[in-house]
């Protein structure tokens, strides 16, 4: 059911994290094909617009601040009069703001038993996939007003500033010209997507003696995250001229992130937000996967490859094993399988082979755990 005529003006609200705006992309990029006149403005919480900083779909990325901000949106919203919501999740404040901004016409996710006064608040229920990525739940919410829209890939645009800072302080770091770099991000805001320090100041050491990149290290600004990501570089020797780590260990904004991605021959790390924007930039990703599900969050597009372990309770979602903040999935997957997915898609791109494995795979670590993921996503 869609609007009766092309809607002036639209709203897209998604109030989660930094991966999940940027993966909301791909679903404005169908309303702007579809309505080329319309304005389209992007609802996001304080701390992820960056994220959508020069995205060439959006009129306006207005800001969601918790506490007494929130008013304030509302009346932005009042101002901004949306003829059309889209509620791109499945929280109670996506329902409420959609319904304070006034617009005739509010989709959304269809909510379960519990939520049925969220129902009330919606024009067009649709019901919620759980089955599948979440670029093609977003875009759903579009196929539900009748245009057929095609996925496309996450829209993530580098700004030159941002490129300029960047290749200067890569330059100043030890980057020499014509070196490639693999960007590693081992660590998450949430501790129990993160991967044994351990395991990857090795793989950091392999990369370096084996491939003869230079690895740079980064992670998010929050006080576990630097101190984990700082007790990987220093189990990995710290930074060195010759064969370069180079530390920007939380020390970028999202737009500096980008530009230093941009340059990477390969992406290694977590279930992230810097993962998705690799992926949006065409870089190749090797994902280490444990809780989360790769189904629905692994990086979109061809030729990424995601790490897992045989756990048969996994993918579960949950806060570590027994609330303990620490994934046993996670931790069973070894520096030697990590290499394994990271050498063909390496090799391809430096145009050379690794040296032979120094050591063979151990029995417990033989097993589907290294996956291509051909349907997770096709770039246009």
């Amino acid at each position: 059911m869609a609007p009766a005529l092309p809607p002036q003006r639209i709203l897209c609200i998604k109030l989660k994290h930094i991966g999940d705006v940027l993966l909301m992309t791909p679903a404005i990029r169908a309303l702007r094909r579809a309505w080329p006149e319309s304005a389209i403005a992007a609802l996001v919480p304080r701390g992820t617009e960056d994220i959508l900083e020069g995205n060439p779909d959006l009129n306006a990325v207005l800001v969601f601040d918790r506490g007494a901000g929130s008013w304030q949106v509302v009346r932005a919203l009042r101002r901004y009069a949306p003829d059309l919501v889209l509620e791109m999740g499945q929280g109670d404040r996506e329902a409420v703001l959609g319904w304070l901004s006034g617009a005739r016409h509010r989709v959304g996710y269809a909510p379960g038993r519990s939520g049925g006064w969220r129902r009330a608040l919606l024009r067009q229920a649709v019901p919620w996939n759980g089955h599948q990525h979440i670029v093609e739940t977003n875009l759903d919410l579009v196929r539900a007003l009748g245009i057929p829209a095609r996925a496309s890939g996450p829209v993530l645009v580098v700004r030159p500033g941002a490129r300029s800072r960047m290749a200067a302080r890569l330059a100043s770091a030890g980057l020499m010209p014509g070196r490639p770099m693999v960007v590693v991000h081992p660590v998450s805001r949430w501790l129990f997507k993160a991967w044994p320090e351990a395991a990857c100041a090795e793989v950091i050491g392999r990369l370096i003696r084996d491939a003869g990149v230079a690895v740079v290290l980064t992670s998010g600004p929050g006080t576990a995250e630097l101190e984990a990501a700082n007790r990987i570089l220093a189990r990995a020797g710290g930074p060195r001229p010759a064969a370069p780590i180079i530390n920007l260990i939380g020390q970028t904004t999202l737009g500096e992130l980008a530009a230093v991605l941009e340059r990477a021959a390969l992406f290694l790390g977590v279930d992230s937000a810097p993962m998705h924007m690799a992926a949006a930039l065409g870089v190749p990703v090797v994902a280490l996967f444990g809780p989360s599900g790769e189904g629905s969050w692994g990086p979109w597009g061809e030729g990424h490859v995601v790490v897992t372990s045989p756990y048969l309770c996994r993918p579960c979602g949950k806060d570590g094993c027994l609330g303990s903040k620490r994934s046993d999935c996670l931790e069973a997957i070894s520096a030697e399988t990590v290499m394994r997915a990271v050498e063909p898609l390496l090799s391809r791109v430096l145009g050379a082979p690794f040296p032979p494995h120094p050591f063979p795979l151990p029995p417990e670590e033989r097993g589907p755990k290294v996956s291509p993921l051909p349907s997770v996503g096709h770039a246009p």
